[in-house]
């Protein structure tokens, strides 16, 4: 069953080790020294070092990339009702998405996550200081092939990640899932017609599985399509519509984000709305504003608002999928507060307040001390 289901990426995979094998085994332009070689120095017999070891590190290291490397630190509170608190806890995350650039400058490449947490919706796990017990926990999520075709053409295959438009989680999926698919984009059409356009087909599943190793059979068992496109209306004006299928439920979903609107009190806008089209129809929103408050951008302050009802990913009385945790359904409003007094180290305080009737949290009150480490270790692993 596990070699029906990944015929298509397996087949991809073997081309694609064809393809490299030569390169990986070629020999460097110079012919590197026996390891007993010499060579005269001013008059001095002198040992060469072998350059062989040293041509294949820099092959490796050259080719890898850290999109992300992130570890943050959250004390979080929550609770379900006045006396039911279900969280008051200090939380870690270890997250990091990497390319390997396996043929010139990433036109192949390998990309993957990994992160700590156990299910669609969290990668936090406890610490231990509060009311859970400690809990270790880091899983490789997602890991996919990409191939980029000419200029504009995009393949990607395997444990891919989420295409959220201009949009946000508030409205799709929890930035933490996954999925296990296909997916073709397009970029550069202009003229009238979309900046982007993607199509993605895959299984949306396994909710509590997160090593995606595991997953990956279900690449055959299409639940869910996508097709997106982004145009950009300006300079600071973006704006996405897609169309979703979700097993056979379908949705459709706009976002636009201006970030420089003439508002003093808060230039940043983002508007998204999601409509349940099918099974049920149902519509939800979500908008944020967010501001500046220093040139330098080190102090920002926002709020957002969400309305999505309780029945907008649901089959029958299951549900089928998740957007943000920290939004979750119902009416919400809550307040941010971002300080980034250094490079690449920033901390947020964010807080939710649930303003109807839907089961799950009521209040939320988090604060996050997050390190962001990519360049630190691509400047290690490139010099």
């Amino acid at each position: 069953m596990i070699h029906n289901h990944l015929g298509p990426f397996a087949a991809l995979l073997l081309c694609l080790s064809a393809a490299l094998r030569p390169a990986l085994h070629a020999e460097p332009a110079e012919q590197p020294q026996p390891k007993d070689a010499q060579a005269t120095v001013n008059g001095a017999s002198v040992a060469i070092t072998p350059k062989i070891k040293h041509d294949r590190l820099d092959f490796f290291s050259h080719r890898i990339q850290f999109l992300t490397a992130d570890s943050l630190t959250q004390f979080r509170y929550m609770d379900s009702a006045p006396r039911k608190v279900t969280a008051r806890d200090e939380y870690y995350k270890i997250s990091t998405r990497v390319q390997i650039n396996l043929v010139g400058d990433g036109i192949t490449y390998l990309q993957a996550r990994g992160e700590s947490g156990r299910s669609f919706t969290s990668s936090y796990d406890y610490t231990g200081i509060g009311v859970h017990h400690p809990y270790w926990s880091f899983n490789l999520k997602s890991l996919y092939l990409g191939q980029k075709i000419g200029q504009h053409l995009e393949a990607q295959a395997g444990g891919i990640e989420y295409d959220q438009g201009v949009g946000t989680e508030m409205t799709y999926n929890d930035n933490d899932g996954w999925l296990e698919g296909y997916r073709l984009r397009y970029v550069g059409l202009g003229h009238g017609l979309p900046d982007k356009v993607s199509v993605t087909v895959g299984y949306v599943g396994d909710y509590s599985q997160p090593n995606v190793l595991a997953r990956l059979p279900h690449m055959g068992d299409e639940n869910y399509v996508q097709v997106l496109a982004v145009e950009k209306l300006g300079k600071n004006r973006d704006l996405s519509v897609e169309f979703d299928s979700l097993q056979t439920i379908r949705y459709a979903r706009e976002a636009f984000r201006w970030q420089t609107l003439p508002i003093p009190v808060a230039p940043d806008l983002t508007l998204e709305a999601i409509i349940r089209a099918s099974d049920d129809p149902t519509f939800g929103w979500a908008g944020s504003l967010g501001r500046k408050l220093d040139k330098k951008a080190r102090f920002r302050a926002g709020m957002f608002y969400s309305d999505m009802p309780k029945g907008m990913f649901q089959r029958g009385r299951a549900q089928i999928f998740w957007n943000g945790d920290s939004y979750a359904l119902g009416k919400r409003v809550g307040p941010s507060f971002r300080v980034a007094p250094f490079r690449d180290f920033d901390v947020t305080l964010w807080g939710s307040d649930r303003l109807d009737r839907t089961p799950g949290t009521r209040y939320r009150g988090q604060i996050t001390v997050h390190y962001q480490l990519a360049s630190l270790l691509n400047r290690s692993v490139h010099h």
